[in-house]
């Protein structure tokens, strides 16, 4: 079920993207919603699915890598 909503909100986003936030422009009917934040939900959606484009989007910044666990404090003598 989660799989299945996150392939209609990547559907409409996608749509949105392509094809109505391009075409109305400044007569927008729902200015909450810009193509950046379609951007965001689409590409989040895309990730929910198993496809991970968010090193395409500079804006959402990259995940820091944890550090190796396992390995104990270093002792410098």
């Amino acid at each position: 079920m989660k799989k299945f909503i996150a392939a209609v909100f990547a559907l409409v986003s996608g749509l949105y993207l392509l094809f109505w936030g391009p075409m109305v422009g400044p007569l927008d009917p729902i200015p909450i919603i810009d193509e950046a934040t379609a951007l965001l939900v689409f590409v989040k959606a895309m990730a929910v699915l198993g496809i991970d484009l968010s090193r395409f989007v500079p804006f959402l910044g990259k995940k820091a890598k944890d550090p190796v666990k396992g390995q104990g404090p270093v002792v410098d003598v």
